[in-house]
């Protein structure tokens, strides 16, 4: 079977079991084991930041929305669509502009490390993730707080001004969305993912660079999570409207079925979701089909453009691709960044089984 790195995420739990002020000095590496709040170390960040001294923001709450007896317009009334050139550069656009803009490599060290683009820096989406405690716990695998996300995306070279440009390639899971959707829900609005991936790079002609490099560092972005209820449910909204939304789960068949679930406490899926592989999304050249073909693909499970659409996979990384690909053909999406890990780690909560 075919899919964009389902073994690579999962492989990787295995493993692992706002104002204007300078980035600090990169932490040393942690493990699952350590209190959410520990540092972990980025390994293409700079160490020659600062930051200010800031108490990390009280968790967002739920949105408010009411969506009974209201159109996916109201509800969403202040969504944002995107125009596939608003997301994406080819492999051209970015050979002309390399060292003018900040280019960062999302996939596994291991893999940037056997090549990359010249100038790219490592940037896992892990390191912008908690991970403290297990998967299940409340708070794990979500975005950072703020003011620390700020920190060590201006430790790569992020600043809010400078373009940034993220990649990842074929068989991955979809990362360089994620990062995509991590910045844009923080307000970071010059961001783009390069079309086709490491593997369209190379063969557009680009050069394989094997150098590592490190971040510049630098000013810290300014962050807003005024746009973040924008792109995110969390699972209390979502299981208190379960009955008033289109869910969409772009897991693996086996994953939706629970015949198979990794470190998530419990196989299956949210009852009444709908199944959209994450690699439906993809042509076999890996990439993201045209609007047609994903409107296609939507009208085939009943959901509509009027429809409120919520899109969930285990920890959020396939949902939040999956969210930017369906806000650019036309739906009203937003993406569960808690994931169905969390969504598992709740005994209250119901989960469906087999085949719908």
């Amino acid at each position: 079977m075919s899919f964009r790195g389902f073994a690579s995420v999962f492989g990787l739990i295995f493993v692992l079991g706002s104002g204007e002020c300078m980035a600090s000095e990169v932490a040393p590496p942690v493990s699952v084991d350590v209190p959410v709040s520990a540092p972990v170390s980025i390994p293409g960040a700079s160490s020659d930041v600062t930051l200010e001294s800031k108490e990390a923001p009280k968790e967002k709450e739920a949105p408010k929305e009411e969506v009974r007896g209201m159109t996916a317009q109201e509800v969403f009334k202040d969504v944002e669509f995107l125009k596939r050139e608003e997301v994406y550069v080819t492999p051209s656009w970015l050979a002309a502009n390399l060292g003018r803009v900040v280019v960062l490599d999302a996939r596994a060290q291991a893999l940037y490390l056997k090549g990359h683009v010249p100038g790219a820096v490592n940037a896992e989406w892990t390191h912008f993730v908690r991970l403290g405690g297990r998967p299940g716990d409340s708070g794990w695998g979500v975005r950072l707080p703020m003011p620390e996300l700020a920190r060590r995306l201006g430790a790569l070279g992020v600043d809010g001004e400078r373009t940034v440009v993220v990649y990842g390639d074929l068989g991955g899971w979809g990362q360089e969305g994620f990062l995509f959707w991590v910045m844009r829900s923080y307000g970071i609005r010059k961001v783009k993912i390069l079309e086709g991936g490491y593997t369209g790079w190379l063969s557009s002609g680009g050069r394989r660079d094997l150098v590592p490099h490190r971040g510049k560092g630098g000013r810290m972005p300014r962050l807003s999570d005024k746009d973040d209820t924008r792109w995110n449910v969390d699972i209390k909204w979502l299981s208190e409207n379960l009955d008033k939304v289109k869910v969409i789960d772009v897991r693996t068949q086996p994953e939706y079925e629970g015949a198979r679930f990794f470190q998530e406490r419990r196989g299956g899926r949210i009852p009444g979701a709908l199944h959209l592989p994450f690699d439906s999304l993809f042509t076999k050249e890996g990439a993201l089909k045209g609007q047609d073909e994903i409107r296609a693909l939507m009208e085939g499970l009943g959901v509509s453009p009027q429809d409120v659409v919520i899109v969930y996979d285990t920890a959020g990384v396939r949902g939040a691709y999956a969210c930017v690909a369906l806000r650019m053909s036309g739906y009203y999406a937003r993406n569960v960044d808690e994931g169905f890990q969390r969504w598992a780690g709740m005994p209250d909560l119901p989960v469906s089984t087999g085949r719908p």
